[in-house]
């Protein structure tokens, strides 16, 4: 299949059309574009760079101590993240191709912030979804079984592409949703033919899923009362 290249052009058209914290300072962005498992690039001129993902996705992740990868963190297109030259181990990377993104110089971003308090703000809650997320993922991780953590995955990805709603694409392969859930591709792979089975959903294509069955799917995702016990609030 024919992939189409697009220019610089057409991802400025792209930017320019979405609502986005950093839009005033689009004029100064650089567009870079991504292959799989490309590392974002950081920029040693700007002392760090905020980055707004137009099109595909970008995992953060590090390497545990027994050699695997754990994903910490998935950015999804529309979303604002931060790279600088000290990540603490952590790589960010390019999972799909292309990723594209529009990248901003921390000093512009702090020089505006510090002028407009609605940006701040904006900067702030941008930090506090992406801790949230962290948090949810960590509770999921430390005590669920492995169709609850692709239930709970499944309804954090649909409410995140709120346009979608029943329908859930997956911009990431089942070994990337295995290291993001820290579970065997076989058990992401059994997990999703479990819930299949079960009519609570439906495969559209090899990257798209229908939700039949909400109710079932929230019980399986801990976001819903189980037993006495206030379940996740996926985010």
């Amino acid at each position: 299949m024919k992939v189409t290249v697009y220019t610089v052009d057409h991802y400025r058209r792209m930017l320019s059309v979405q609502p986005h914290a950093l839009r005033p300072l689009d004029g100064s962005a650089t567009i870079l574009r991504c292959n799989r498992d490309q590392e974002i690039p950081y920029r040693p001129e700007t002392a760090g760079h905020w980055c707004y993902l137009i099109t595909g996705a970008v995992r953060r992740s590090t390497i545990r101590p027994d050699g695997r990868r754990q994903i910490l963190e998935l950015m999804l297109p529309r979303d604002c993240f931060f790279v600088s030259d000290d990540q603490g181990g952590e790589t960010v990377e390019a999972i799909v191709e292309p990723t594209v993104l529009a990248s901003y110089s921390a000093e512009r971003v702090d020089l505006l912030a510090d002028r407009d308090r609605e940006l701040a703000r904006e900067l702030r809650a941008i930090m506090s979804q992406s801790l949230r997320r962290t948090r949810d993922q960590l509770i999921v991780l430390g005590g669920v079984t492995a169709v609850e953590k692709v239930g709970w995955f499944l309804l954090t990805l649909e409410k995140r592409a709120s346009d979608q709603k029943g329908q859930v694409d997956l911009p990431i392969t089942r070994y990337d949703i295995a290291e993001y859930l820290s579970v065997s591709v076989e058990t992401v792979c059994r997990a999703i033919t479990d819930l299949q089975q079960r009519g609570i959903i439906a495969l559209v294509g090899t990257r798209k899923i229908k939700i039949i069955d909400r109710t079932a799917l929230e019980e399986r995702g801990g976001t819903k009362p189980q037993g006495g016990k206030l379940g996740l609030i996926a985010a």
